[in-house]
């Protein structure tokens, strides 16, 4: 378990913003279309959301539409608080969206969105409870139509922020089949297991130990391979078009970031984005902004990166943009 992180060389710099959002905690794009899914965490000032943004059009996002059938996913358009989301191409042309949802009680809600005149819309939509004791960070479609999630902690447990603080376990990976429903991913025990990723083939399994600043290789049972320490607390993953990974997250104490806007308390903000070799799990930082440059801009608290053409991407789990990252001249 070595250090594979190298030196910090930004290489990527911060030229605007998607506008219309808010909390953007994630963010993916429909295969093969120009269009952008994020979710929109709920907070005290705004109901939770998932908006639609498109590449061509960048400069402000819009809220997805839900049609009836949608729905049934949900427990309500108030009570919605989505967190991770994963996309995928069915085999129909439309496209499958997983969201983690905390409202009204833990769940993963398996979304179809329907391409229209007006972008995508949410057209059928089923829920599926987690087990109990658990609390979804992240979701990865699975290639047999299954899924595999992180629960970061147990809901039920009021010591996790100390916990996190000694990086002490508080959760683990968990697997959904369509046939024998819930398992869990093997027997690894993370500090706020956070971001997952799974490989094209479904043999390797990329999941992040957020609070103990640890990126972890898995194989197809959940059993560890292999395992890299970052230098900032790890947070989404999302794959590239060349099969490396995108990694951001917050560069603060853990303690200090979870929960932070719930306590009344200004966030941490300084965030790093780095690409991750799945195989190595060597990490090359890509943007890093400490506490000054990223009040200075008006950005920050990072916790997904997405690849868009040339351009990063990056969502937050704070503020009401997402900031837009070009190559450094």
């Amino acid at each position: 378990m070595t250090r594979k992180t190298c030196t910090d060389r930004p290489r990527y710099e911060l030229t605007g913003f998607v506008e219309g959002v808010w909390n953007p905690e994630d963010l993916v794009e429909l295969p093969g279309t120009s269009w952008v899914i994020v979710s929109g965490m709920r907070s005290a000032r705004h109901a939770g959301c998932l908006f639609k943004v498109d590449t061509a059009r960048p400069s402000r996002a819009s809220e997805l539409r839900w049609e009836t059938a949608g729905e049934k996913a949900r427990l309500g358009p108030h009570i919605f608080d989505p967190h991770g989301i994963a996309a995928r191409l069915l085999a129909d042309g439309r496209f499958e969206l997983l969201v983690v949802d905390h409202g009204g009680g833990e769940a993963i809600d398996r979304l179809v969105l329907e391409l229209r005149q007006e972008g995508p819309v949410v057209v059928e939509g089923d829920r599926v409870e987690q087990p109990p004791q658990t609390s979804a960070n992240a979701v990865a479609h699975l290639p047999d139509g299954g899924f595999v999630m992180t629960s970061m902690f147990d809901p039920a447990d009021n010591d996790k922020l100390s916990r996190f603080a000694r990086a002490e376990a508080t959760g683990q990976v968990w697997r959904w089949s369509p046939s024998t429903g819930w398992s869990r991913f093997g027997d690894l025990q993370m500090s706020g297991a956070n971001g997952i990723a799974v490989s094209g083939d479904g043999r390797s399994v990329i999941g992040c130990e957020w609070a103990a600043r640890r990126v972890w290789r898995l194989d197809e049972h959940g059993r560890p391979v292999s395992s890299a320490e970052t230098d900032f607390l790890p947070d989404n993953l999302r794959w590239t078009s060349d099969g490396y990974l995108l990694l951001a997250g917050q560069a603060d104490r853990p303690e200090a970031v979870f929960g932070c806007e719930a306590r009344g308390e200004r966030c941490p903000l300084a965030f790093k984005v780095a690409r991750v070799d799945p195989v190595s799990l060597a990490i090359e930082p890509l943007i890093v902004m400490d506490e000054a440059d990223a009040t200075a801009s008006g950005f920050g608290g990072a916790t997904g990166a997405l690849m868009v053409g040339e351009q990063i991407w990056v969502g937050s789990f704070t503020g009401e943009r997402i900031g837009i990252f070009a190559p450094a001249i």
